[in-house]
């Protein structure tokens, strides 16, 4: 099993430690966590039962890899300790925005880095994580990469050209998503629904729509005709949507978040 660090214990490298116990990939005390000046760390280790440490020697003394899981603005002010301490080990960061060439710089004498972007519904084992690597992976180090990803999800390869559109589709999307489903259940209730009839009704209505979308293996599209009859309900719905140009809202959001990526990439 490998030794594992991170640095940073907040929700993502908590899901990720949960991940690696649930799968068997590692025990508790192959894993040693970092925090801040909060208490995440210490509750992570109550919940789960890995090491904290207190300073960056005492994290990565003995550890095979370094996940980099802390805030991305935290990043410039890491402790310059830690790219010495790092020669050797393999290192996988999940900041958003960072590219290779800047953390590959800072862990200038680690064997290789990696990026990963996973998203939020890791924490339950629903999410999905794209990685690539500065250099092709050795066999030894892509499986523990993703033991690392594959408790949160599955787990694809892309160039790191696609990281700043990954991001915006899958890391930023459980964001797009849950700000529809908050505007559904708005609107509703503004129909007459309790706020607890409105949460029953649109929630199972989402969830189920994607089971049958995943049970069927047919297209969006493909759905929606089957429910839309003309001069329907739906279509008046669907029409409405049109008129307000729903499809070029969606796609300017995903714009937007991969110009944003694209424009925290150039600021490191």
């Amino acid at each position: 099993m490998p030794k594992l660090a991170f640095i940073g214990s907040g929700r993502m490298a908590g899901a990720m430690v949960q991940g690696l116990l649930r799968s068997g990939a590692c025990a508790p005390a192959d894993l040693t966590v970092i925090g801040g000046n909060d208490s995440t760390a210490a509750d992570l280790s109550k919940a789960t039962g890995v090491r904290v440490a207190t300073t960056p020697t005492e994290l990565l003394v003995g550890a095979d890899a370094v996940v980099l899981a802390c805030k991305p603005q935290q990043f410039a002010d890491l402790d310059k300790s830690y790219a010495s301490l790092a020669q050797g080990k393999l290192v996988l960061s999940i900041l958003a925005g960072t590219r290779l060439a800047t953390i590959g710089a800072f862990f200038s004498s680690a064997r290789n880095v990696a990026r990963a972007m996973p998203n939020t519904p890791g924490a339950v084992g629903q999410g999905i994580s794209a990685r690539c690597s500065a250099a092709p992976l050795a066999v030894a180090d892509a499986q523990i990469v993703d033991a690392i990803l594959s408790g949160l999800g599955p787990v694809i390869e892309l160039p790191e050209t696609m990281f700043d559109a990954v991001t915006a589709v899958s890391g930023s999307g459980p964001g797009f998503f849950f700000e529809y489903v908050a505007a559904y259940e708005e609107a509703a209730v503004a129909l007459g629904f309790t706020p607890e009839q409105a949460k029953l009704l649109v929630r199972q209505t989402f969830s189920g729509s994607l089971v049958l979308l995943a049970a069927t293996g047919e297209t969006p599209e493909n759905l929606r005709n089957q429910v839309t009859s003309p001069g329907g309900t739906t279509k008046a719905g669907l029409d409405a949507m049109a008129a307000a140009n729903f499809r070029q809202v969606v796609a300017s959001a995903l714009i937007a978040a991969k110009a944003r990526g694209e424009e925290l990439g150039k600021a490191k």
